[in-house]
């Protein structure tokens, strides 16, 4: 037998009270009180499975208990019933208003107490069954089907229809690969507190979860809601910007886990009209989203680089009023027929401030460190340590800039050939030979158009200044591409916010 259910006595007359005891504490656990006050205590303390509750009481009758009880989120559920001799249409018409859930006359019957008490306590018991079991439910649906399919909205029935949507989908790249050197619980662990993160991110927006594919992300704005076409598009690209922001502190948390790779996430974003509905079988289906344009947010997002946003044409000129964009060269994506205007996603519109747009790249200028190409890899890595967007400057004869290395091209030089080998080597071996060198006026939007220019990997390498004087330091591209919208000011771009 399960553990007995909890009932509150609540009467300011003694003999009613013990009346009711003798009858219900063998079955139940009794608490007792004799005043409304105390009866709203002992309820907000205890949460009882049911509320046998008085009306006629001194100070504070019993409609005006329910009615606390009612708008009190903890007890709000309790259930009540009134036991009261007064029992006219009226006065119990007023009960079932204020919450209650039945009337028992006095002078009380004991088979009708039982009946009802044992009726009363059952629905209670059932209908928190029915909420456990329907919260671990809507762990497996989207909060926006789970409550469009529990408010009766929306039927569990195959069917789909067209319908304009902006589709997400996202990756941790080289997230496979990295984590083939971590136990199975660890790599379990550092997917799902990341899983857990971007999902969080993903409902604050309004977004629906569509699917976790591995370390991927799919998400769409606009059904089962939508705040109209324009916003969805903007809620998704906001979405994705705090994503971006989100990893800066995974990468540390990671590291301080003996993840030495910094993670990156790269994103697709796509808007156009999709199939969207439940698919599958009467016994078994899915609520997901189909079509061309769908495939093209999967493609966008297999095309961006890492801690890159890639947005379709499409979604750029639903955003174009609030985010700054990189106008990129058009891709002919796989499956596609036709080029593929795509944008990169730089920051918001009201982060650009006016004036003079000349800032200079210089601003965001680390201190260059160097070393010799003969330097081994391995006290390279070590010079390296801390923020992964340090670089080294590799210097060759006649103090010529000879090339770049960063912590990712040792690790991936090391991920591609025998680790021992590459440590032991020269770093020139593994440098990028062909570092974008700017001068230290050129301004942000300059020098982040002349970086995305790049393709591959030397798109993402850091830019070293130079003038005259020698070199002046180097600019990580992530801190570029995070300051891009705070300096990059009007001149800079068109009318169009795109920098071209």
């Amino acid at each position: 037998m399960g553990e007995k259910s909890r009932i509150l006595l609540v009467d300011d007359t003694p003999v009613n009270i013990k009346l009711l005891a003798d009858l219900l504490r063998e079955d139940y656990i009794l608490s007792v009180a004799t005043n409304g006050a105390d009866a709203l205590e002992l309820a907000a303390k205890d949460r009882p499975d049911l509320v046998l509750l008085d009306i006629m009481m001194p100070d504070m009758d019993g409609y005006e208990v329910c009615t606390r009880l009612k708008s009190d989120e903890s007890t709000a559920d309790v259930p009540v019933i009134f036991v009261t001799a007064m029992n006219d249409v009226e006065d119990e018409t007023k009960g079932f208003e204020l919450g209650a859930v039945d009337f028992i006359a006095k002078p009380i019957s004991p088979a009708i107490v039982r009946s009802r008490v044992r009726s009363a306590v059952a629905l209670r018991r059932k209908t928190r069954e029915l909420k456990s079991l329907s919260a671990k439910l809507s762990r497996y649906l989207s909060p926006q089907l789970y409550d469009s399919i529990f408010k009766g909205t929306r039927d569990a029935l195959i069917g789909s229809r067209r319908k304009k949507l902006t589709v997400f989908f996202s990756d941790i790249v080289g997230f496979t690969d990295t984590t083939e050197r971590l136990e199975a619980e660890e790599m379990s662990a550092l997917l799902n507190s990341y899983l857990d993160r971007m999902s969080g991110i993903v409902i604050k927006h309004g977004g629906t979860i569509d699917k976790f594919m591995g370390d991927a992300i799919m998400a769409f704005f606009g059904d089962p809601d939508s705040k109209g076409e324009t916003q969805d598009a903007l809620s998704c690209v906001l979405m994705a910007m705090e994503m971006r922001e989100a990893m800066k502190e995974f990468r540390r948390e990671w590291f301080d886990r003996g993840v030495e790779t910094p993670f990156r996430v790269r994103a697709g974003i796509n808007s156009g009209y999709c199939t969207v509905g439940n698919f599958g079988s009467a016994e078994r289906m899915e609520y997901t989203i189909i079509g061309g344009q769908v495939n093209i947010a999967s493609r966008l997002e297999s095309n961006a680089e890492p801690d890159q946003i890639l947005i379709s044409h499409e979604t750029w000129s639903l955003v174009r009023d609030k985010i700054y964009c990189i106008k990129k060269q058009p891709l002919a994506l796989k499956g596609i027929p036709y080029p593929v205007q795509t944008y990169q996603v730089v920051d918001l519109i009201e982060n650009v401030s006016g004036g003079d747009y000349a800032h200079p790249v210089e601003e965001l200028a680390e201190q260059a460190l160097t070393i010799e190409g003969a330097t081994t890899v391995r006290e390279a890595r070590t010079q390296l340590s801390g923020e992964a967007s340090t670089c080294l400057i590799i210097m060759g004869g006649e103090s010529e800039i000879a090339g770049i290395v960063t912590r990712e091209m040792i690790f991936q030089a090391m991920d591609s050939g025998n680790p021992l080998a590459v440590l032991d080597g020269p770093v020139s071996a593994v440098m990028n030979h062909a570092p974008l060198v700017v001068d230290p006026g050129v301004s942000v939007a300059r020098a982040s158009q002349l970086a995305a220019d790049r393709s591959g990997v030397l798109a993402y390498s850091p830019l070293i200044l130079v003038n005259e004087s020698g070199i002046r330091g180097v600019v990580p591209l992530p801190v570029l591409m995070g300051r891009l919208a705070k300096l990059c000011l009007g001149e800079t771009c068109n009318d169009n916010k795109v920098i071209n």
